[in-house]
């Protein structure tokens, strides 16, 4: 009975986190891109202003097809579902319940859904940003398999809670191949986060917002809300493996139960505000590329979880 309660707690700590982090981390990003453009940047809690804002405002519902409301709270619901299984090591959650390969597919999927939604929608833009996300997720999948291909043969399971222990052993974590795949997960964030040049689905100088468009009011919040929870979940996979499993492994002797699994997430806390501002620095600098341009550095970056993988497949 205690394990499941703890189970549950865990699992509402990770939501609450999830729905509280995810805003303040958009209003970190903002803030350290206007301050590395040296323009004068909104305050911190900007993002939850604009989605409380949003959701005040009244909403139509788009071209009367109820099928974009439906497919938003599809989305807003897997992303939620998937925040709590994020596999920090140690911690109780259901990530002992799923497999590597089912979480990231299920985030791809609620970026699917979208995108076949905005399709059927008789807007221009809309169906032009909807193409260019649907190619940039075609041609990135290629990239998603290998990396997901070399997890599993370097750690030896797919299961999410015992790849966040495993990531960290000491006979694993020093190697190429581990340190290729850890950059390769970062990629996958970094692109699938779409963050500058990869926001080419939604460029609003070009496209208007496209996939994103027609929705107004408290839909367009809850879109929101959702892709910065998404946002949220694909830098979490990266975070808990590459940095919090072997810091915590290490310290694994010397603090157990309890204290670990808290040492464990307040270590996910720090490193997840230290990545996204990594990210925000790295983003700030990146102009948007064209759009023939934007593909090539994905096919040329699959070669890292490839190399990776032949790595790893001879115990480098």
């Amino acid at each position: 009975m205690m394990d499941y309660l703890v189970y549950l707690a865990w699992s509402i700590i990770l939501l609450l986190t999830a729905l509280f982090m995810a805003p303040l981390m958009d209003g970190i990003r903002r803030v350290i891109r206007a301050k590395v453009q040296r323009r004068m940047g909104p305050p911190v809690l900007q993002t939850f202003y604009d989605l409380r804002k949003l959701f005040g405002l009244p909403s139509l519902i788009p071209y009367r097809n109820y099928l974009l409301v439906l497919a938003l709270y599809i989305v807003f619901f897997v992303v939620v579902l998937l925040s709590i299984l994020v596999p920090i090591p140690f911690v109780i959650s259901p990530s002992s319940t799923v497999d590597i390969i089912s979480f990231i597919y299920i985030l791809l999927f609620a970026s699917a859904t979208l995108i076949y939604a905005a399709l059927i929608i008789p807007n221009p833009y809309s169906n032009a940003g909807s193409i260019r996300e649907l190619l940039l997720i075609t041609l990135f999948e290629l990239f998603v398999a290998f990396t997901i291909v070399g997890l599993a043969y370097r750690f030896g399971t797919l299961n999410m809670y015992l790849l966040g222990i495993r990531y960290g052993w000491t006979e694993y974590y020093l190697k190429p191949s581990t340190l290729l795949l850890s950059l390769s997960l970062l990629i996958i964030a970094y692109v699938e986060g779409a963050y500058t040049p990869f926001d080419i689905g939604e460029a609003e100088t070009e496209v208007l917002g496209g996939p994103y468009l027609e929705y107004g009011g408290k839909y367009y919040g809850l879109l929101l809300y959702a892709l910065l929870i998404k946002r949220y979940v694909l830098l979490a996979l990266p975070v808990s493996l590459v940095f919090v499993s072997p810091i915590i492994n290490y310290v694994a002797d010397i603090f157990n139960g309890f204290t670990l699994m808290v040492l464990s997430y307040g270590l996910f806390i720090i490193f997840m505000f230290l990545t996204m501002m990594l990210f925000s620095v790295i983003e700030a600098f990146n102009p948007r590329y064209r759009v023939d341009i934007v593909y090539k550095p994905i096919l040329v970056s699959a070669l890292i979880p490839i190399i990776g993988f032949i790595l790893g497949w001879f115990g480098w």
